[in-house]
């Protein structure tokens, strides 16, 4: 498991407790080892928040690249790493007692390439993703089980399926860097698996430094998307997954940044025309994507496309959007998408029906 560590405020101890706590023997042939990588920070500085007795359980790395994204320390993990199966963790997250093993059980029974692991914020709130069929649990389906939705690779990885696939963090981006890795893995036609009934990987409180959350522009903060739709992999995708991708996208990110930037300040002109040019780039690449959106989502859509709608309306579209309940979220844009995966039809339902 590689912990990658950017600054001395993290509770990097707790993140290296739980995963002794997770059910292998640590530093043992056929057990786990933790590899701690300290991202333009001394070894001594990390070390030092590590309680005495589980020190010496821990390998620490160092990487000093001056570059503030957590692709970097990750790679440099994950390129150290020896062990069947890898995993990624952040530095102020956990995992529940027995996880690990619970993980590797999976992985081992059924020769996963991958383990998706059951997800929980700290304070037991449910992460639904990724948003599978209902009792579904092995040899899942990226579209059919809508595999985009987790985007963090937190589980187990088989480190052979690391190389086949050249599944690496995009270099020198802020937030995002999974996201064409995570693509590459769900789609990559290997057996997935998800550890229903294993332990829970534990999301932390979002730290004061973190990164991710820094206001930044509207180009840089959705660099990551431009970059995957762009690339040559996704390029050569079929146009099925190239709609369940920017599916995702729009909902999750394009969305999400709606609202997040009227809960910080607002959207300036300039801001609403970045979003409106990005949206478009990412559309064109997949036209049918709007296609199972519900009604909101699409009158979303078409107000972030056109200028002449201002801030109030905007904002009052955002939020009729998350009204769930109501025929206009319920329903899809399109009659024809009403069985896709992504209509909220199928994807409501089973997402409140995720345990």
């Amino acid at each position: 498991m590689v912990i990658a560590v950017h600054s001395a405020s993290r509770p990097i101890e707790e993140a290296v407790r739980s995963l002794l706590d997770g059910g292998l023997r640590v530093g043992q042939v056929g057990g786990l080892r933790i590899t701690v990588v300290c991202h333009n920070i001394s070894e001594e500085t990390i070390a030092a928040r590590i309680p005495d007795h589980h020190r010496s359980l821990v390998r620490f790395l160092e990487l000093k690249d001056g570059i503030a994204s957590p692709a970097g320390p990750l790679n440099h993990g994950l390129a150290h790493a020896t062990g069947r199966y890898v995993g990624v963790m952040g530095s102020d997250d956990a995992v529940e007692g027995g996880s690990i093993s619970g993980w590797a059980s999976v992985a081992e029974r059924h020769a996963s390439d991958a383990v998706i692991a059951p997800e929980r914020h700290a304070d037991g709130r449910k992460i639904r993703t990724p948003v599978l069929r209902p009792g579904r649990r092995h040899r899942l389906d990226p579209i059919k089980d809508r595999l985009s939705y987790r985007t963090a690779p937190l589980g187990l990885i088989r480190r052979s399926e690391l190389a086949r696939l050249g599944l690496r963090f995009t270099p020198g981006l802020p937030t995002g860097d999974d996201q064409e890795f995570t693509s590459r893995l769900w789609f990559g036609g290997g057996r997935i698996d998800y550890a229903r009934g294993a332990g829970h990987y534990v999301v932390g409180a979002a730290a004061a430094d973190r990164v991710t959350f820094a206001r930044r522009p509207v180009e840089a903060e959705l660099e990551f998307a431009t970059k995957l739709v762009e690339g040559d992999w996704f390029q050569g995708r079929s146009s099925a997954d190239r709609r369940a991708i920017i599916v995702k996208l729009v909902r999750v990110h394009v969305f999400g940044l709606v609202q997040t930037r009227f809960d910080s300040g607002g959207w300036s002109a300039d801001d609403r025309a970045e979003l409106a040019t990005l949206l478009s780039g990412l559309l064109k690449h997949a036209p049918s994507a709007l296609d199972p959106l519900s009604v909101a989502d699409h009158r979303l859509v078409r107000a972030i496309l056109d200028p002449s709608v201002g801030a109030a309306g905007l904002q009052e579209l955002a939020s009729a959007r998350r009204k769930f309940g109501q025929l206009k979220t319920v329903l899809p844009h399109s009659f024809e998408a009403t069985l896709s995966p992504e209509s909220p039809l199928r994807f409501m339902p089973a997402a409140a029906m995720l345990r």
